[in-house]
């Protein structure tokens, strides 16, 4: 390089490429160095190049007249630019920018510079050697200039892709030998579209970085920079504007004026349709073309996607290869780009795209489009880019049928409803559109509108899909084939997760009743007429005997479940037992593509399988369900399943998982929008908050039971009664048995209890036991507790057995009868055991370790129970056991106590104050407090003196 050559390149993402528009905004760094370029340009006297290159529109223009405007002092500036018309025209930007006034004309038989080769690979022109006369006409030229820079001189040549050899070979030159005077040179231009690649890039391996070679790479404009150029505009519609654009100047101008559809379900493959005036200025770039590369060019605008050479043929019309030719030139004018890695094709920007659709003739397209689509059905395309031929089509005009479009936009929802269910919807609601009368049959709306209203029921919108349903089944005729008994067993579906339990019975029962004929149909709704009678604490028989040979296996595996879960519901456990034998092959036999159809098949299993007490079972066949839905996306089906498994974990004790699974049930509820599901999440989630017994369980788990009957429309349904009897558990444990014997009674509509769960009902009693015993009412636990054991007698269940024998058990440790209630506490801990249920095993062995300290006064027995207790305590996550532990064997005196309570009384009289007693527990000073106030109430006393006096004499008596 020569001494005193300054240079400096900038590959600038300026703004549009236009002087005039909006104000210049950013670009602060880059206007920095070119300013710099200047003042070293004058400081030294020497020639300064600046390369500012960048894409169509990105500001290249508009950099540098505004970086100049900012450089002093202030020095003449010579213009110059390319056009693409002359480029055969020798030195035609250097005559632009000195002013000839009559250029020699082009010879028309010479070709453009550059372009592509026979085999359509682009390789750059190189010149050849220079021969003497052309070296001197540099030579001269730069003697030219060093005259006209003498006092210094700012020569900018813009569009410089669009030069002809001669000025290259002239710029070429003069950065090998550099004006001796103060010349700044700015060559702008794009660099993908030169012919001949400049003679310029970063330094060499080992050339110390400078100022001479620094190279800055620019972004294109930050959405803050969008803002300041547009500041009046709407904030949300120029952020999407300026995602369209990429943040290049150019196109945000281009979208100025755009007003989006605020259609939810319009197409979102591209930018807004554009203004007439955007078009025109877009259009210059394709201007011109030959009739083959302006085919190529609108062929890739309708296939919208990265396309190869073969479809590009196939939707242009041509032959392959004239279309590869044609796509290898329009690479070479950056309206085409290569994919990195692969053979196919793709335009520079989508606004690029949207502009030559729109500049293309609406009949063409609609010909072009369906070509598309013959040729992407044929390819097995995916069913985006199928859906994007077939949505063209129904909005352009043509004379062919729509029902062919239509079917591909539903072929291809079905296709990918499950792991994308919005876009199917937003597919189905196109094709109803392009339905509508007098487009369209009947039969053709009906289909697609049942289709969508089971995407968007699976996807949890029953809101909408009961819409549709509401609106279509009315319109269908009794078919034989059972496709309207369908339909109307998928609308009592969606009613009875809406919880209209009412609804949903009258419509399975008036279509029966008018179903001509046995069909698959029939077996749906007689299935969902049993899972709606056992959730409305209506229960009528379930339809049918054994299923015929006629149901299919899915069918045939729904009905039987229900059963099932009926007779396991209402205790009929010999016959539960008898029809799950027959349902559990059928059911584990289905493929999971059936069963990611129907998950409430494998909910019911589940649930009938809980109630037998088959835990592991039961969570086998939850666990299946959860895995198939959450694959398939369906809400509808995971928030039942959610709560179906979290009674599992709450059978076996598992706090933590109860109420982890619970609180995911009410986020899928509250999405779908099911109140009765809602309840039913709020209500396990008090219960196992409640037994988890920490220090702000007790006021959270109420709060939370008190929600879920909020929630119940019926406390007759089921989840009323779940909301009742989580209210009854949870404030029992708060220490308010008063609360909780109405609850449980109220629920349970008489003294028997009739109105719960048979297979469930001893462990009401036992908990209606518990209540008086926390009352002090002897007489009524007991009475309570004969209850369990005759309700055990009636079920046959080891686990509700164990329920039964507790409370007896409990009855009699009240009455001071330790030794008559160790064998009834014993026999309850071993089927607790045998059971699963590890929280009631743990507090079996609480019972016994206290009592066995009676009686054995802190022997081995009492020693084994209680470390055994604590070690279940640990697996099940509950404070509830050791706060037991802590208390004292007395009768009726101190039951008043909640196990809370009892702990702070014992810390109270050791002297603590209350902030520590806080600390302790992670409760605030002020809670303690209000522990301590109710008590002295039940206690019967007024002072902490008092407090130690009462709390002592029942360790006195302990011992």
């Amino acid at each position: 390089m020569s001494q005193g050559k300054h240079v400096i390149c900038v590959m600038a993402a300026g703004l549009e490429n236009a002087v005039a528009g909006p104000p210049f905004v950013g670009r602060h760094p880059e206007i920095a160095r070119l300013r710099a370029a200047h003042v070293d340009r004058v400081r030294t006297a020497t020639q300064v190049v600046c390369e500012v290159v960048g894409d169509p529109g990105i500001g290249k223009t508009r950099f540098v007249h505004a970086a100049l405007d900012r450089c002093a002092p202030a020095l003449p500036l010579v213009v110059g630019t390319g056009a693409e018309a002359e480029q055969g025209i020798p030195f035609h930007v250097f005559r632009h920018a000195f002013g000839t006034a009559r250029p020699p004309r082009a010879d028309p038989r010479r070709p453009p510079t550059g372009g592509a080769e026979p085999d359509g690979a682009l390789l750059p022109r190189f010149a050849g050697p220079v021969d003497v006369r052309l070296f001197r006409t540099y030579q001269l030229a730069r003697r030219l200039l060093a005259l006209a820079a003498r006092d210094g001189l700012t020569l900018v040549l813009d569009d410089l892709h669009w030069a002809d050899t001669a000025s290259i070979g002239l710029v070429t030159h003069l950065l090998r030998y550099p004006v001796p005077a103060p010349l700044l040179l700015i060559l702008a231009y794009r660099p993908r579209q030169m012919a001949t690649a400049m003679p310029f890039g970063p330094p060499a391996t080992g050339v110390p970085a400078g100022r001479c070679r620094e190279r800055i790479e620019l972004e294109p404009l930050s959405l803050a920079e969008t803002v300041e150029l547009y500041p009046d505009d709407d904030p949300d519609e120029l952020d999407e504007r300026h995602e369209w654009a990429a943040g290049v100047p150019g196109h945000l101008t281009a979208l100025a004026g755009v007003v989006p559809t605020g259609d939810r379900d319009a197409p979102s493959t591209g930018p807004p349709r554009l203004t007439d005036r955007a078009v025109a200025t877009l259009r210059a770039e394709w201007a011109g073309l030959p009739p083959a590369d302006t085919a190529c060019l609108r062929a890739a605008a309708v296939l919208d996607t990265p396309c190869a050479v073969e479809l590009l043929a196939e939707v242009a019309g041509l032959p392959p290869p004239l279309v590869n030719e044609s796509a290898w030139r329009l690479v070479r004018r950056d309206l085409l780009r290569v994919v990195p890695a692969t053979s196919r094709f793709t335009f520079r920007h989508p606004l690029l795209r949207s502009a030559v659709r729109q500049d293309t003739d609406p009949a063409w397209r609609a010909e072009a489009h369906h070509r598309a689509l013959t040729a992407l059905l044929a390819g097995d395309a995916p069913p985006a880019e199928r859906v994007a031929q077939a949505e063209q089509l129904l909005g352009l005009p043509h004379d062919r049928p729509v029902e062919p479009y239509v079917e591909v936009l539903c072929r291809a929802a079905r296709e990918i409803r499950r792991e994308a269910p919005e876009l199917a919807v937003r597919w189905l609601r196109a094709a109803l559109r392009a339905l509508r009368p007098p487009a369209g049959s009947p039969d053709s709306r009906h289909d697609v509108t049942l289709l969508l209203a089971r995407i968007t029921g699976e996807a949890g919108d029953l809101a909408e899909s009961r819409t549709l349903l509401r609106e279509v089944v009315p319109e269908l005729p009794a078919d034989p084939a059972g496709r309207r008994a369908a339909a109307v067993a998928q609308w009592v579906r969606v009613e009875r997760l809406l919880g209209n339990y009412a609804e949903a019975a009258a419509i399975s029962r008036r279509e029966l009743i008018r179903m001509p004929t046995p069909s698959a149909g029939a077996y749906q709704l007689a299935t969902e007429l049993g899972a709606v009678g056992i959730l409305s604490g209506h229960p009528a028989p379930v339809p049918g005997g054994a299923p015929d040979g006629d149901a299919s296996g899915i069918d045939r595996a729904g009905l039987l479940a229900v059963r099932v879960l009926a007779a396991a519901h209402d205790g009929d456990v010999a016959i539960a037992r008898d029809l799950l034998a027959t349902a559990t092959p059928i059911v584990d036999a289905l493929p999971d593509r059936d069963l990611r159809d129907h998950p409430d098949c494998l909910l019911a299993l589940g649930l009938a399988e809980l109630f037998l007490e088959r835990p592991a079972d039961a969570s086998r066949h939850l666990d299946r369900g959860i895995a198939l839905v959450r694959d398939a996306h369906r809400d509808d089906g995971l928030c039942q399943l959610l709560l179906g498994r979290s009674q599992v974990a709450y059978h076996r004790g598992q706090l933590g998982t109860v109420i982890a699974l619970a609180t995911e049930a009410g986020t899928v509820a509250r999405r779908i929008g099911s109140r009765s599901l809602l309840s039913f999440a709020l209500a396990f989630e008090a219960q196992g908050t409640a037994w988890r017994g920490g220090p702000r369980d007790d006021e959270r788990a109420v709060a939370l039971a008190r929600g879920a009957v909020e929630y119940a429309s019926d406390l007759d349904s089921w989840s009323g009664r779940t909301a009742a009897t989580a209210l009854a558990t949870a404030t029992l444990l708060a220490g308010d048995p008063v609360t909780c014997r109405e609850m449980l009674t109220d629920a349970g509509g008489d003294s028997r209890l009739t109105r719960l769960q048979a297979s469930l009902r001893p462990m009401w009693h036992e908990l209606l036991c518990a209540a008086a015993l926390a009352a002090g009412e002897l007489p009524e636990a007991q009475r309570r507790a004969e209850a369990a054991l005759v309700a055990a007698d009636l079920i046959d269940l080891p686990g509700q057995r164990a329920f039964a024998e507790s409370a007896y058990g409990e009855v009699l440790l009240a009455r001071g009868e330790v030794a008559a209630a160790m064998p009834y506490l014993r026999a309850a801990a071993d089927r607790f055991r045998a059971a699963g249920m590890v929280l009631r095993h743990s507090l079996a062995l609480v019972s016994i370790a206290r009592a066995a300290d009676v009686v054995d006064q802190g022997g081995p027995t009492a020693a084994r129970a209680r470390h055994r207790a604590l070690e279940l305590a640990a697996r099940c996550g509950t404070d509830r056991v050791g706060l037991r532990l802590a208390r004292p064997l007395r009768a009726l005196a101190e039951t008043a106590l909640t196990d809370r309570e009892w702990h702070i009384a014992r810390l109270a009289t050791t002297g603590v104050t209350n902030r520590l007693i806080g600390r302790q527990l992670h409760i605030s000073p002020r809670t303690v407090e209000a522990h301590l106030t109710r008590i002295y109430r039940k206690a019967g006393v007024e002072s902490r003196s008092g407090l130690v006096a009462w709390v002592s004499r029942f360790d006195d008596t302990d011992r």
